[in-house]
């Protein structure tokens, strides 16, 4: 696998920025929809936005942002580059895993500090948290594996063997499923959480990386980064793919809005916000910059979302409703990736 711009992975060769574009042709290491198993509400349109954690890879470091007031809140040191992260439901508690390292940190909101570390298989990428906080879910890129582990402890409970590369994953707790985004293998697993057995694969377009679910859990939206498309996945009973849209340069974070009508897509090699009608799945003609090499993407609220950008170090804040950029907040160098923290303001 080959390696991003400012990721250092084990066993990689690494790339010069200049050679950016083609060696994240080949590898993404941008984490977006890496969200949590059971995604927490965002707020309603007249209440305060969440606070956004972010994880910057060559900072390594988390950032709490507030991102009505444009202002970054605090900053928690972390173990060398951060990747994917995921916060507990209640918000108390936000999830980082250092492919390079093999480990996953424990960051508590409370105090502000990083609480517990845990050693998890090769390389451990994306992670999700079960909505009663005692379990998390963890793809390991060079395992090629889904692998469950008690959030108190770190301790492995569960795993089963998924398609090359795992990346991005989401959850539905209430079908008792996690899709992964088997990113080597242009396919999206599916594993039935109550045992951890692989039920089905679902083929995308090439090199799927980041995943959303509609509010309902009826549609996964997958965003494919080498094909330059969005698989539209019918999740059911038999899943399958009932559409694929051409979206952009490179998408590599996905999110949906709470009423599930918006998909908003990071495009990282144009540079651009890609907005689509989930109903008519068109593409909106307006893309709104978002920056220089964009990567994650979440929704924070019915009127906000949220994106970083790796090369300018900045979160950007997009309202929803007018589909323009409504300014930028600096953080650590290299953010890849961000959630929105439920109940924390």
């Amino acid at each position: 696998m080959s390696a991003l711009p400012r990721l250092a992975l084990p066993r990689v060769a690494r790339v010069r920025k200049a050679k950016a574009g083609l060696a994240l042709a080949r590898l993404a290491f941008a984490l977006l929809a890496l969200g949590p198993l059971a995604a927490s509400k965002p707020a309603r349109a007249d209440t305060p936005a969440p606070l956004v954690a972010v994880v910057s890879q060559k900072a390594a470091q988390l950032s709490l942002v507030d991102i009505e007031a444009r202002e970054v809140r605090a900053v928690i040191g972390l173990a060398a580059v951060p990747a994917g992260l995921a916060a507990s439901a209640d918000g108390a508690s936000v999830y980082v895993t250092h492919p390079d390292l093999s480990l996953v940190s424990r960051v508590d909101l409370a105090s502000r500090t990083v609480s517990a570390t845990f050693k998890v298989g090769l390389e451990p990428f994306g992670i999700a948290v079960s909505a009663d906080g005692r379990h998390l879910l963890v793809s390991d890129w060079s395992a090629d594996a889904l692998i469950r582990l008690d959030a108190s402890t770190g301790a492995e409970t569960g795993r089963v063997a998924i398609g090359h590369a795992p990346a991005g994953l989401v959850v539905d707790e209430k079908a008792g499923l996690a899709y992964v985004a088997d990113r080597e293998s242009n396919q999206v697993s599916v594993v039935r959480l109550a045992d951890m057995v692989r039920i089905a694969t679902v083929p995308t377009g090439r090199a799927p990386f980041a995943l959303a679910l509609s509010p309902g859990g009826e549609r996964l939206y997958v965003a494919n980064v080498q094909s330059g498309d969005l698989s539209v996945i019918e999740t059911g009973t038999t899943p399958r793919e009932i559409a694929r849209l051409k979206i952009g340069l490179m998408p590599y974070g996905v999110a949906v809005t709470p009423d599930g009508r918006t998909v908003l897509v990071s495009n990282q090699q144009s540079g651009k916000l890609a907005i689509v009608d989930a109903q008519t799945l068109t593409l909106a003609p307006a893309q709104p910059r978002l920056g220089t090499f964009p990567e994650g993407i979440t929704v924070v609220s019915p009127t906000r979302a949220a994106a970083v950008d790796w090369a300018d170090d900045e979160v950007v804040v997009i309202d929803i409703e007018a589909r323009t950029i409504l300014g930028r907040v600096k953080v650590g160098t290299s953010p890849r990736n961000l959630v929105a923290l439920p109940g924390v303001r």
